[in-house]
């Protein structure tokens, strides 16, 4: 008896040692407790998404935990499929409504357990967002410090939030394998979906993944044995029907990254692991658009940092891209004949606002992240003389101004021989003066030289550098391209010609979010004027002027769009390293550009190609497709300019000519009709078609040749 007494007193003892150790170790452990008002301000690292201007999903960019990138979406409860979050309680922690963040049940099977030397045991999903968050740089240790703070910490959290609230945490939180953390990530990683979609059997196999999720994705057949269990504890409990159960199992399951087939009562008949990769999300994940991407990311990082990026994430990146017109490029980028080696680019953007509403940056290599549209700074070769004839415009020049197409040649050092001679494109020349529209429509050298030599090559340079144009010497050689601009860029400044003058800035971002819904940025368009109205216009008219004037023969005859009214200039450099068309029409500015990266000269068929055979056919392609159904008309004029038929050659009135647009009082004048002609020319109001008279204003007037004795006929009562 005595002996019995010894022993009762002696386990006292021990019971009471233990108690008081683990007492003093539970203070000694949490005296230094994180400040649990720190969740507040627990900043997450969270998946940035880029949509288009639709609201539609451009990409996702994984932001970075440790050196990695990571797939987190934070979600609401109300945006996860129930049967999925069903599953992932019933696994982590089926008493989790009942408890107050500590399981007694589980709590004694992990005290048994600390007593055997075993440290396993005791999680409830309260203490998982503990161990995860304020606790992560212990998560991996399997320590008594831990298990006392998150128990702490636990108790804690339970009475500052709902069960609700603590369950979206632990969803947004739980790292599921791979890069992916989160239910967001973890079932974009394993099947491809959003977690509203997600299945009871998906929902499953996502469950019994997060005690070891590396581990037991390569092992489906012992996966679905644990899911086989899960689904007969739920249905026994009471948390799913049979029928569910049933249907659950017989769902053919096959994760990314492997192959699988079932047999109808759901048993795994084969399964074969074929690419373990395919549940890693890439760090850009891009639904379209590539290197829309991929500059909207480069623009994130300069404009917010990598810290806020990448470290904290979670941005809603709204674009300025209109996923419609971003097909119509791509598709006419695919269907494009290019020269040997060539790459391409395509930018279309908002003529008023500079919005890029589609960009295609190259298509020649896989994974390119180099955007050709923003990046790639090319000589634009005659696609710049539009610039030239309307800074002459502003100058006293109008369409019918005579420029001669004679050789020349000018002081210059760096040229053989001290002396540049500017030829043609074609070698030969007219020897004679023609009309500036005339000039532009064959796309001459020479007189684009002469015109920037007569108003002076400093104006044309400060124009082209307004424009967007990198001028590094104002000499006449930038006359016929001799600065550099990008295709973006030319897009902005071709802009000025159909929105009364203003060159725009190219931007791809319209406005940036927080994860709070915080507004951190809204585009402000970057307009500059260029032209006054009336010199835009003249430019415009150029432009039309280019496309439509020699019909068959017209160098731009490739880009005309039934329907549509539109403008436009090609550019060939030297040795046809570079290939443009710079076009405008009513809702969009569109430039391709064609060229090899290395900066070799182009050859198609063994031949140096052409910017008038290559670029025109893509930019109609692109151009009629992104905008049908859309309004294709003219552009009203503003006041003080005045249309009149001019003859292309020699700038004299004449009813056949080109109808041009011409500053009043700068129209051509008839020539007195000489004696024995059979013609007389008269003055007509355009308002009446009748004779005009002493009160008819200029700009109203319109200079017609007729046949001698048939001028009663416009006498009107």
């Amino acid at each position: 008896m005595r002996t019995l007494r010894l022993l009762l007193w002696g386990l006292l003892a021990v019971l009471v040692g233990v108690g008081l150790a683990l007492g003093y170790m539970a203070y000694a452990f949490t005296r230094s407790l994180p400040d649990l008002s720190a969740f507040e301000r627990l900043r997450l690292t969270s998946t940035s998404t880029l949509y288009a201007r639709d609201g539609s999903l451009l990409a996702l960019l994984a932001s970075v935990e440790e050196g990695r990138a990571i797939h987190r979406s934070l979600v609401r409860l109300s945006e996860v499929s129930p049967a999925a979050v069903a599953a992932i309680v019933a696994s982590e922690d089926k008493r989790f409504f009942q408890h107050y963040g500590l399981d007694p049940v589980r709590l004694l099977g992990a005290f048994f357990a600390v007593l055997k030397g075993d440290l396993q045991g005791g999680s409830t999903i309260t203490t998982q967002v503990i161990k995860n968050t304020l606790l992560k740089e212990l998560a991996q240790e399997r320590t008594l410090e831990r298990k006392f703070k998150e128990w702490a910490l636990a108790l804690e959290l339970e009475r500052r939030y709902t069960k609700e609230e603590i369950l979206e945490m632990y969803l947004n939180v739980v790292p599921w394998g791979g890069n992916a953390v989160g239910i967001q990530g973890a079932a974009e990683a394993y099947f491809g979906k959003a977690p509203a979609e997600l299945s009871l059997a998906e929902g499953a196999y996502l469950a019994v993944l997060i005690p070891a999720p590396n581990a037991r994705y390569f092992d489906l057949e012992g996966t679905r044995k644990r899911m086989r269990r899960l689904l007969d504890q739920m249905a026994e409990e009471g948390w799913i029907s049979p029928a569910l159960r049933d249907e659950a199992w017989r769902t053919p399951l096959v994760p990314r990254g492997w192959e699988a087939r079932y047999d109808a009562e759901g048993n795994l008949v084969f399964a074969r692991l074929v690419d373990p990769s395919a549940r890693i999300l890439p760090e850009v994940q891009v639904n379209q658009a590539p290197h829309v991407v991929y500059e909207v990311r480069s623009w994130l990082e300069a404009r917010f940092g990598r810290e806020k990026v990448y470290g904290e994430g979670g941005l809603k990146v709204y674009t300025t891209l209109d996923p419609a017109m971003q097909a119509a490029a791509e598709k006419a980028a695919r269907g494009a004949r290019l020269p040997e080696g060539a790459d391409l680019a395509i930018v279309g953007l908002d003529p008023e606002t500079g919005a890029v509403l589609a960009l295609v940056g190259g298509i020649r290599k896989e994974k390119d992240e180099y955007n050709r549209a923003f990046r790639a700074l090319r000589n634009p070769g005659s696609a710049v003389k539009p610039f030239v004839y309307a800074t002459a415009f502003e100058n006293g020049f109008t369409q019918a101004s005579l420029v001669p197409d004679r050789p020349l040649e000018f002081p210059d050092p760096s040229q053989k021989g001290g002396v540049w001679r500017p030829k043609n494109f074609s070698g030969r020349f007219l020897n004679q003066e023609i009309t500036v529209r005339y000039a532009l429509d064959l796309s001459l050298n020479l007189p684009a030289v002469y015109t920037a030599n007569a108003i002076g090559v400093e104006k044309v340079a400060q124009k082209l550098s307004q424009a967007g144009f990198a001028v590094r010497y104002p000499t006449l050689a930038i006359a016929i391209g001799g600065a550099s601009i990008t295709p973006a860029e030319l897009a902005g400044a071709y802009a000025a010609f159909i929105n009364g003058g203003y060159k725009v800035k190219p931007y791809l971002v319209e406005r940036v979010e927080d994860a709070e819904g915080r507004v951190l940025y809204q585009a402000r368009p970057e307009r500059v004027r260029i032209f006054d109205p009336l010199v835009a216009y003249q430019g415009w008219d150029l432009l039309k002027g280019y496309v439509y004037d020699l019909g068959g023969q017209g160098l731009a005859k490739g880009a005309r769009i039934p329907g549509r009214v539109v403008g436009g200039k090609t550019g060939t450099t030297n040795e046809a390293r570079d290939l443009w068309f710079a076009g405008v029409t009513r809702g969009l500015s569109a430039v391709v550009w064609v060229g090899r990266d290395d900066n070799q000269p182009l050859r198609m068929g063994g031949r140096e190609p052409s910017s008038s055979v290559v670029n025109p056919p893509i930019w109609r392609a692109f151009v009629e497709e992104a905008l049908r159904g859309r309004p294709g008309g003219d552009f009203p004029p503003p006041s003080g300019l005045v249309p009149v038929r001019v003859d292309l050659l020699s700038g004299a009135l004449s009813p056949s000519g080109p109808l041009m647009y011409l500053p009043a009082g700068k129209e051509p004048q008839p020539p007195p009709s000489p004696s024995g002609t059979d013609t007389v020319t008269l003055a007509l109001d355009r308002r009446t078609n009748c004779l005009a008279g002493p009160d008819t204003p200029s700009e109203e007037i319109l200079w017609l040749e007729v046949p001698r004795g048939e001028e009663g006929k416009y006498r009107c009562p």
